[in-house]
């Protein structure tokens, strides 16, 4: 008991600074937990130190304490949050008003509703410097009009699937960064002089849809931005050249993701780069168009040959073709390739680049493999993809067919094992051996598998082995196509089998099984999921089936003590948060 007693004190006697150094290293929830309320000086000192919450894949008690107990004497104090719109908790829940000194803004999955709920908040946060609103993809595409005034923003990341009309007299003069989408390609360049003036860099998708609205006036001057990036751009060639590129004379950086075969030109390139952008220093190119514009090996390397010239040799910038037959699409991309993920075909993969001694792949850390049989060895080369983190693996197998019996040995050719962090197996047909990666897999944390294969892979979660290393690896799950529910066997073995499971996602055929299957999984899983997503696939569900089960589901929480779950449904999907 002395020696308790003795190591409180001597902690006592620590100075502030070593405190809040201390601190530094500690959870924002454990700090507030065990020392607030201690006495005035631990009061006094947590509320002096500047607080970054992250709300991200946190259990309901977690963000129970937060809201309730940490928001309301420290909201003042938190200069950064991260949150996802789930269960109205930014409406209902988060005050945003009063967290007044918020530097640091993300939101991620925002709905429609919660959006225009934020937007006139956000001049509120006069410290504000850096904002990023990812919108939910299930957002219906329309018009959404920004006139908010931010004048200490710096970084602002507005990832909608909506046009964005930007309206007002505000001027964001400290603006640095700025992420947009949907954007008319018409007022972009007035809109970089009216609205920002200091921007430095750039990354937009375009729209060349007809416009409603009055067009901002015309500006001839040039703008100073140093980076561009345009993703998925859809408009010719000749109308980002006039209405864009030739006013961005200072232009160190620019990528390029398009789509069309007037892209593909390397002469075209040579011109534009070469006559508006003198202090360019990287380009970087991206472009998809159809294999019939280029059908043949010798139109692909008669267009390749166009981005082989002194010009582009003498920047050290370098070019490569893809095609596979699972895809009607021809890819021509720098080198290395700048985009994280890509599709491939295992064996049938064709290449052809301007520069053999080069990694083509470095940059990839999410891989689609489309799995088929061949009369071809594999054409990629070894170990290409070594730093892919994310796999999914498109089976195009049919019922019956002989798979190759090397299959998984080639795709460790290409892929280190030992990297992977998530696997995804899609489609019906997959070797029932498949889960001998799980050996070699020491940093797998997430898999997404149908309940056919996984049965089949697993033996119905009986081998001991595979299931030894699914207990040890797996804290996300994702099951999908679910169509026998009664398999009681199953369901009974999977809390014991995923027994650290984080979240998880079930994907039903029929919504009439949500009954049976809710309550298999809530018996024995809710004391150690954090989350867990209901969904019906397939299916053109009655709505009054899922109302009917929701008015069900509240009383059947309320009755097994689970009240305090937090469950929202979202058109086909249920969320729950434990």
């Amino acid at each position: 008991m002395f020696s308790n007693q003795t190591s409180i004190t001597k902690f006592d006697i620590l100075p502030n600074e070593i405190l809040l150094e201390i601190f530094e290293y500690l959870p924002t929830v454990n700090i507030f937990e065990i020392f607030f309320y201690l006495n005035p000086r631990y009061n006094r000192l947590l509320l002096s130190i500047r607080l970054r919450i992250d709300l991200l894949n946190i259990s309901k008690q977690v963000f129970d304490f937060y809201n309730y107990s940490l928001f309301p004497i420290a909201s003042q104090c938190i200069i950064s949050l991260r949150c996802e719109d789930v269960f109205d908790r930014l409406i209902h829940h988060i005050h945003l008003s009063n967290f007044i000194s918020l530097e640091y803004l993300t939101i991620t999955n925002i709905k429609k509703s919660t959006l225009q709920y934020i937007i006139p908040y956000l001049n509120k946060f006069t410290n504000l410097i850096y904002l990023n609103l990812q919108i939910s993809t299930g957002l219906i595409n329309n018009e959404l009009y920004f006139e908010e005034s931010m004048p200490s923003i710096e970084k602002c990341i507005l990832n909608f699937n909506k046009r964005i009309i930007i309206e007002g007299n505000q001027c964001y003069s400290n603006l640095k960064y700025l992420t947009i989408n949907q954007y008319h390609i018409n007022d972009l360049l007035s809109f970089l002089h009216i609205y920002t003036p200091q921007l430095r860099h750039l990354t937009i998708t375009l729209n060349d849809e007809y416009n409603s609205k009055q067009l901002l006036p015309k500006i001839e001057n040039k703008h100073s931005l140093e980076s561009l990036i345009i993703k998925e751009c859809h408009i010719p060639f000749s109308r980002i050249e006039q209405l864009i590129l030739i006013s961005l004379p200072y232009l160190k950086r620019l990528h390029i993701n398009a789509i069309g075969i007037d892209y593909a030109d390397g002469r075209q390139w040579q011109r534009v780069l070469s006559t508006y952008f003198p202090c360019l220093i990287k380009f970087k190119l991206y472009i998809t168009f159809p294999e019939e514009d280029a059908s043949t090996p010798i139109l692909r390397t008669q267009l390749l040959k166009t981005f082989e010239t002194i010009y582009f040799l003498s920047h050290n910038w370098y070019f490569a073709f893809l095609h596979h037959p699972s895809s009607s699409n021809i890819d021509l991309f720098s080198l290395p390739l700048f985009n994280n993920k890509i599709h491939a075909n295992l064996y049938d993969t064709y290449i052809e680049k301007t520069i053999n001694d080069i990694n083509i792949f470095e940059n990839i850390n999410e891989l689609s493999l489309f799995l088929t049989n061949s009369n071809e060895y594999l054409k990629l080369s070894k170990s290409c993809f070594s730093n892919v983190k994310n796999l999914k693996l498109i089976s195009r197998f049919h019922f019956n067919e002989r798979q190759p019996r090397t299959l998984f040995v080639d795709i460790s050719n290409l892929i280190i094992f030992s990297k992977l962090e998530s696997i995804e197996f899609i489609g019906n047909y997959f070797p029932s051996t498949s889960f001998i990666l799980l050996d070699y897999t020491t940093k797998l944390q997430s898999l997404s598998i149908s309940f056919l294969n996984l049965i089949q892979m697993t033996k119905t979660l009986t081998d001991q082995h595979i299931c030894q290393q699914l207990t040890k690896l797996i804290k996300h799950l994702k099951i999908t196509s679910i169509n026998d529910v009664s398999n009681f066997a199953m369901f009974e073995r999977l809390p014991l089998v995923f027994c650290h499971l984080e979240s998880l996602s079930l994907s039903l055929i029929n919504p009439k099984d949500l009954y049976t299957l809710i309550v298999l999984i809530l018996q024995k899983m809710a004391p150690i999921l954090k989350t867990l997503n209901l969904s019906i696939e397939g299916h053109i569900h009655e709505v009054i089936i899922l109302k009917e089960f929701m008015s069900w589901l509240i009383s059947y929480l309320y009755s097994h003590d689970l009240e305090k779950v937090d469950v929202k449904q979202t058109d086909d999907q249920i969320y729950f948060c434990f």
